[in-house]
């Protein structure tokens, strides 16, 4: 509430003048700057002054050791006296001796505590050792030491920064006002005034062309107004058809759109039947192939009855034939029964299969043995590198239908027909999920598609058997019921790489 606050007082300070903002935007400009100069200034000021004081403070230290610690040894207060008193000044209040035993031997300046006296606020007490003689320590001198010296030098040059800051800004706000005024508002005010009685002409033929007052930017500006003003009616009348023809095409298109919409919903269900046709011809051929066969055994044996002829062996015989002819056509049946399950569900977004315990590594391994025969008619290698020992509860029908669509998605878009290249499919644990990614080094996909791809319908292959729909059903599926989540990242001429994340246990809501 208070950044909305803060926002709207912003924009109604905002000034509307664009002289105006530009004298504010100068004034802060010059500002910032001087501050940092000033801040630059102080702080070199304050470290010039502190090594002063350090210098300073050396300086007393090297003048008082030795005499001090003469005079302190040969008991000559006269002297330590005078010495002492030859430092006070500046920066230095008052000085005081003390023997090793804390005991004030003298003192001169300002008294020091030590002395019974009491500092000013801002001064301090520094401490030097007296030199030993002949291994003798003699004491310490004491120094009531003020900085204020230094604080004025600094508050002066702060002062003197601050003055400066002021004098410039307000030199560089009239250079500002005045100088940008003339040369840029005035003029721009009277092509603005030129622009208005033009606007209010009721025709463009009545437009009359603007004065040219000088041969520089604005004149160029001028210049560029009445060369568009001699084009617009033109330009106009012809808007006004163009627009009239892009209603006509917008109306067209809406009805082509709807109807392309609904052919290629059937182009995609004839694909899919056509598939499914396609898958069955083995399994259905394997059936009529062995049903032709057991009428043959049949009619054979009824003969052999009629006939009188039939034996032990000829009836054992035709029994195993019958029992072995059967059991392929259940197998056969079955085969067909589960290529038409596997469709139907390709059909759909969400899909009913089993929910089932499965190792990750042999279900991928046996869904890629599947479509191996596609790729061994192409240059593509096709690489696991699956972790073993993964244990699964989810559903292995959709996750193979993602697998699947995934790889014939590489091969169809990532490569052309005589591309060599390899198509990865890994699997491994990734903390609390399963990570499994199929990465190949094709073509890759164009940073303007990227947001597109799992959009129904949306392909790159239309009128070349691309429906758009693998990936959107994909997605849907892998965030449907196996409960996880799918990625993509790809580099044009680098190759492209999905991957999903799934729990190990998929959502119970998907079982619904």
């Amino acid at each position: 509430m208070a950044k909305l606050q803060w926002g709207t007082a912003l924009r109604e300070w905002r000034p509307e003048s664009a002289k105006a903002t530009l004298a504010v935007i100068a004034l802060a400009a010059s500002t910032l700057l001087m501050g940092v100069f000033a801040a630059g200034s102080y702080w070199m000021t304050e470290q010039r002054l502190t090594a002063q004081r350090a210098e300073l403070w050396a300086k007393t230290q090297r003048h008082l050791s030795q005499p001090v610690a003469q005079f302190m040894w040969n008991f000559d207060v006269k002297g330590l006296n005078a010495v002492l008193a030859s430092e006070v000044g500046g920066s230095v209040l008052g000085l005081a001796a003390v023997d090793e035993s804390g005991k004030l031997v003298t003192q001169v300046g300002y008294p020091l505590p030590v002395a019974g006296g009491t500092l000013p606020p801002d001064a301090e007490v520094l401490s030097m050792d007296i030199p030993p003689v002949d291994g003798n320590n003699l004491g310490r001198i004491l120094v009531a030491w003020s900085d204020a010296s230094l604080r004025q030098t600094l508050s002066a040059t702060l002062w003197l920064a601050l003055a400066q800051l002021v004098g410039v800004s307000l030199v560089l706000l009239t250079v500002v006002w005045v100088g940008v005024d003339t040369l840029i508002f005035k003029r721009v005010h009277q092509l603005q005034q030129a622009l208005d009685h033009a606007a209010r002409r009721e025709q463009t033929a009545d437009i009359v062309a603007l004065p040219e007052t000088s041969n520089d930017e604005f004149g160029a500006i001028t210049r560029s107004i009445n060369a568009i003003t001699a084009r617009l009616d033109d330009e106009l009348e012809a808007g006004r058809e163009s627009e009239e023809e892009a209603r006509a095409a917008l109306n067209n298109m809406e009805s082509a759109q709807e109807g392309l919409v609904r052919s290629e919903k059937m182009a995609a269900l004839g694909r899919l039947v056509a598939g499914v046709a396609h898958e069955l011809n083995t399994p259905i051929g394997n059936i009529m192939m062995v049903a032709s066969t057991q009428q043959e055994a049949v009619r054979m044996l009824s003969e052999s009855v009629a006939s009188g002829g039939l034996t032990r062996t000829a009836l054992h015989n035709t029994a195993a034939q019958l029992e072995e002819g059967a059991g392929l056509m259940l197998s056969s049946a079955r085969r067909a029964a589960e290529l038409i399950q596997n469709f139907k569900q390709v059909a759909v977004d969400q899909t009913t299969d089993q929910l089932r315990d499965f190792e990750l590594d042999r279900q991928i391994a046996e869904m890629l043995s599947v479509i191996s025969h596609v790729l061994s008619k192409t240059p593509i290698q096709l690489i696991q590198q699956l972790e073993p020992g993964i244990a699964m509860r989810s559903y292995p029908g959709p996750l193979g239908q993602v697998l699947t669509n995934l790889v014939m998605n590489a091969v169809k878009h990532g490569f052309n027909d005589t591309q060599a290249g390899t198509i990865t499919v890994a699997c491994m644990r990734q903390g609390d999920m399963a990570c499994i990614s199929v990465a190949d080094n094709g073509a890759g996909i164009p940073s303007e598609n990227l947001g597109k791809i799992f959009d129904p319908f949306f392909t790159t292959k239309l009128g070349q058997g691309g429906t758009g729909l693998g990936l959107h059903i994909s997605h849907n599926i892998v965030y449907g019921p196996l409960g996880g989540r799918m990625t993509v990242a790809s580099t044009s001429a680098v190759g492209t790489s999905f991957t999903l994340l799934l729990p190990f246990s998929a959502p119970d809501s998907a079982r619904q």
